[in-house]
C-alpha cells in the first residue's frame, strides 16, 4: 500500500493560519541534543536529527520539553531551553532545516516544578548563589521515590514571574521563526501540579476551585498567545487521565478542557496519559492506539483539533483513528526513534521495511540516566550527522564476509555490509535467527521483542545477504567451512551463554553442589532445552526482566515458584525502562513468592541452603524440584581465537566480546558493517 491507502493520514489541514501537509506529527519527546543542560542550546546534531525526520515527509514536529526557567533545570538531564536569547539561534537552525522539507515546527514549553531535581545546582563548580530547592504550588513532594525533596511553595510574585517566563519563551520561539508553541500541561509537571488537587493545596486565588487551580495555566496561555504572532498556533498537551490514586481522571480533565476553551485562545489539544512515566512509555503489551478511547472522550467537549498518541506503529491504526473521528492528528513518538523514515516508507508503499518500535523503552532508560535518547535497535539515532540517510556508500572493492552466529549483532552487520555491496553469508546454528532476542521473546508478554530479529533478518536478506540457519560451525568443522565459503573476512558473533551453575559476581564461582540438583539457566527453561516443574526456585542476580518473567511463566504453567535474590528487591534493572510496575504486577498475579536478601551457598539434591547477605549466620533451607538461574553469562568466542591462530582476517562483535545488551550488539554490528 501507499499514501493513497491512507487518504486521511496524508490529508492537508490547518492549525490557525498554518497549513500542514499531513496529519502525522512527531510527538514532543526528550531528544536532549544540546551541548549541556546548563546552556540548553541546540547543537549541529539537533539540526541533523530533526532534519532526518522532516525529510521523510512529516507534517509537523513538536520539539519536546524546552525548559522555560534556567533556575529550574531538570537535574543532569540534557533538556533544551528557551529561557535565554542565546538559545534562539540553535532553534532557528532546526527550523530552517525542517522548513526546507515543508515540515512545520513547534516547540513545547516546560517547567517541571516539584519534579525538577537539584543536582547541577549543588555541584561545587556551579553558581554559589544557585537555589538548592525546587518549587511547586504547595509543599507536596514527588510520589515516585522515597524521601523525595519537599519543594518550596511558590509565592505570588514567583508565580507571576513564571507566567512571564512562558511568555518570554514564546517570544523566543517566535523570533526563531517557529510555526507554533505548545504548553506542557501533562505528566505531573508544574502546570498539572497547579491543576491537580493532589498537589495543589493552596487557599489563595491559585488554588481551591477548578477555576483557581486552572488560573496558572490560563494566565500562561494568554501570555503566550500575546507573545506569539497571530500566524503562530498555540496548543497544549494534557493528561486524559493520570492513573495515579487521588489524581484527576477523564471527567475532571474534560471539565478543565471546556474551561480552557472558554478562557484562552488555543488551537489544539494534545492528549496523553500518565503521572509520571509508567503510562507515558507504555509496555509492549498495550495494543496500538490504546489511548483513542480518551481522545474520543475529549472530542465530545472541544471543537479544537485533538492529537492522539499511543503505540501507533502501523499506519492502518492511525487511519482508523482518524476515520472513526477519535482524533484529528496522529502523534508518533518512540516509533520515530526506531525509524526516522516512517512517513517516507508508508508513502512509498514499503510498510514491510518499517523498523517498528517494540516498546523496549531503551530510549527512556538512556535519557533518565542523563544520556541522549537511543533506540534499542536503531544505532543511527543521535548519529544522523555521520550515519544518516544517504551515508551508506557502496564500496569500490567488495569483499566476501562470513558471519558466524545469527543474533542481532550478526544480522545488523549483514544488513549494513550487504547494503554497501559486500557478499555476506550468515551461518546460524539454531533453526531460527535472533540469538538472545529470540529467547527473550519467548518470555510472557515479551513477544514483540522478536520483531527485532525478524526485521534485521528480512532487511539483511533484502540487501543481498545470505542467511542460513541450522548450520553450526564448530572448531572441528572450521577448516571445512573456510574451504567451502572462502571468505576474505570472518565476523564472529557467537554471543554469550547463561550459566546453569549459579555463578555470579559476588562469589565469582558456581554454587557448590549445583551438579547434584536439577539446575538450569533461565533461557534453557524458556526455549525448552530444560524443564522445571513442581517446586521451583528461580535465583535472580541480574535484576533484569528475565528472572521475574521466567518465574511468571513457570507459575502460569502450574509450578509453585519462589523468586530469590540477594538484592533488597527484584527487577531493579527494569525501573529505568519503566517496566517495573508491569513486572511486579505479573509476579503478584501469577502467585510467585518473592524472597530478598538471600544468597544460595550450597545445593544438595533438592535442598538449597541460602544465607542472609546482611547476617550470614541466618540460614534458610528450601526444597526445590528444579533450580533455575538468572545469574551470570560468559562469552562464546573460541572460534575467534581459533581463526586468529590460523591467520584469518577476523573480528568479534556483540556478546562474543563481552556479554551486554541488544543495543550494544546492534551498534557493534552496524559499526563493523560500515568499516568493512
Amino acid at each position: 500500500m501507499s499514501a493513497s491507502a491512507y487518504p486521511l493520514l496524508f490529508s492537508e489541514w490547518k492549525l490557525r493560519n498554518v497549513t500542514i501537509a499531513n496529519r502525522v506529527v512527531f510527538a514532543p519527546t526528550c531528544p536532549t541534543w544540546v551541548a549541556n543542560p546548563v546552556e540548553g542550546v541546540f547543537t549541529d546534531q539537533a539540526v541533523a536529527y530533526y532534519e532526518e525526520r522532516a525529510a521523510s515527509g512529516l507534517g509537523l514536529i513538536v520539539i519536546g520539553a524546552n525548559m522555560v526557567d534556567g533556575k529550574g533545570l531538570y537535574a543532569h538531564l540534557n533538556f533544551p531551553g528557551l529561557w535565554d536569547d542565546r538559545q534562539i539561534e540553535g532553534l532557528a537552525r532546526v527550523r530552517e532545516a525542517c522548513h526546507r522539507h515543508g515540515c512545520k515546527l513547534a516547540v513545547q514549553l516546560l517547567h517541571a516544578g516539584l519534579r525538577n531535581m537539584v543536582v547541577i545546582q549543588k555541584d561545587p563548580g556551579y553558581d554559589l548563589d544557585a537555589d538548592w530547592f525546587t518549587v511547586a504550588p504547595s509543599q507536596v513532594p514527588p510520589g515516585e521515590w522515597p524521601n523525595a525533596p519537599m519543594p518550596k511553595e511558590l509565592e505570588e510574585h514567583e508565580i507571576l514571574e513564571l507566567v512571564r517566563a512562558f511568555a518570554d519563551a514564546t517570544r523566543r520561539a517566535r523570533e526563531a521563526g517557529l510555526d507554533g508553541v505548545e504548553y506542557h500541561l501533562a505528566h505531573g509537571y508544574l502546570p498539572w501540579q497547579f491543576l491537580s488537587p493532589l498537589t495543589n493545596h493552596r487557599q489563595d486565588r491559585w488554588g481551591g476551585s477548578l477555576a483557581n487551580r486552572l488560573r496558572f495555566s490560563i494566565e500562561c496561555l494568554r501570555a503566550m498567545r500575546e507573545a506569539a504572532t497571530d500566524d503562530m498556533f498555540l496548543g497544549y498537551r494534557i493528561n486524559s487521565t493520570s492513573f495515579w490514586p487521588g489524581d484527576l481522571e477523564i471527567d475532571d480533565v474534560k471539565e478543565a478542557i471546556r474551561a480552557i476553551d472558554d478562557a484562552a485562545d488555543v488551537d489544539y489539544v494534545s492528549v496523553s496519559a500518565g503521572v509520571h512515566h509508567s503510562y507515558i512509555h507504555t509496555p509492549m503489551t498495550y495494543e496500538p492506539g490504546w489511548e483513542r478511547e480518551y481522545t474520543r472522550e475529549v472530542k465530545t467537549v472541544t471543537d479544537k483539533p485533538v492529537f492522539a498518541v499511543g503505540r501507533v506503529t502501523n499506519p492502518g491504526i492511525g487511519e482508523e483513528i482518524l476515520a472513526a473521528g477519535d482524533a484529528d492528528a496522529i502523534l508518533l513518538a518512540r516509533q520515530l526513534f526506531a525509524d526516522a523514515r516512517w512517513v517516507e516508507k508508508v508513502r512509498e508503499g514499503r510498510e514491510e521495511d518499517i523498523r517498528r518500535c517494540v516498546a523496549a523503552n531503551y530510549c527512556w532508560r538512556n535519557v533518565i540516566a542523563g544520556g541522549r535518547v537511543q533506540c534499542v535497535y536503531n544505532p543511527e539515532v543521535g548519529r544522523e550527522r555521520q550515519w544518516g540517510a544517504g551515508s551508506l556508500v557502496r564500496v569500490a572493492d567488495p569483499r566476501t564476509a562470513l558471519v558466524i552466529g545469527g543474533g542481532p549483532a550478526a544480522l545488523e552487520f549483514a544488513r549494513i555490509a550487504a547494503a554497501r555491496g559486500h557478499a555476506v553469508t550468515v551461518l546460524e546454528r539454531e533453526p531460527e535467527t535472533g540469538g538472545h532476542v529470540r529467547v527473550q521473546a519467548l518470555l510472557p508478554d515479551r513477544q514483540e521483542l522478536g520483531q527485532i530479529a525478524v526485521w534485521l533478518a528480512e532487511q539483511a536478506s533484502k540487501n543481498g545477504a545470505v542467511v542460513r540457519t541450522g548450520e553450526e560451525v564448530t572448531e572441528d568443522r572450521l577448516d571445512e567451512v573456510l574451504a567451502a565459503e572462502r571468505p576474505d573476512h570472518v565476523v564472529v558473533a557467537t554471543g554469550a551463554s547463561y550459566r546453569p551453575d549459579g555463578w555470579q559476581g559476588q562469589t565469582a564461582s558456581p554454587v557448590p553442589g549445583w551438579e547434584s540438583g536439577n539446575c538450569s539457566s533461565w533461557d534453557a527453561v524458556v526455549d525448552g532445552r530444560a524443564t522445571a516443574s513442581g517446586e521451583v526456585l528461580v535465583v535472580d542476580d541480574l535484576q533484569d526482566i528475565a528472572g521475574p518473567l521466567t518465574a511468571v511463566k513457570l507459575a502460569r504453567d502450574g509450578a509453585s515458584v519462589k523468586l530469590v535474590t540477594r538484592w533488597p528487591m527484584v527487577a531493579m534493572e527494569t525501573m529505568p525502562e519503566v517496566y517495573y510496575l508491569w513486572t511486579r504486577r505479573a509476579l503478584l498475579e501469577a502467585g510467585v513468592e518473592v524472597l530478598t536478601d538471600l544468597l544460595p551457598t550450597r545445593i544438595d539434591g533438592r535442598s538449597v541452603e541460602l544465607v542472609n547477605v546482611y547476617d550470614p549466620a541466618r540460614v534458610t533451607r528450601l526444597d526445590a524440584d528444579a533450580i533455575v538461574f538468572n545469574t551470570g553469562r560468559r562469552s562464546e568466542n573460541r572460534l575467534y581465537h581459533a581463526l586468529k591462530e590460523r591467520g584469518v582476517s577476523v573480528e568479534m562483535i556483540g556478546d562474543a566480546v563481552a556479554p551486554r545488551g541488544t543495543y550494544e550488539a546492534v551498534y557493534e554490528g552496524h559499526r563493523a558493517g560500515r568499516r568493512l
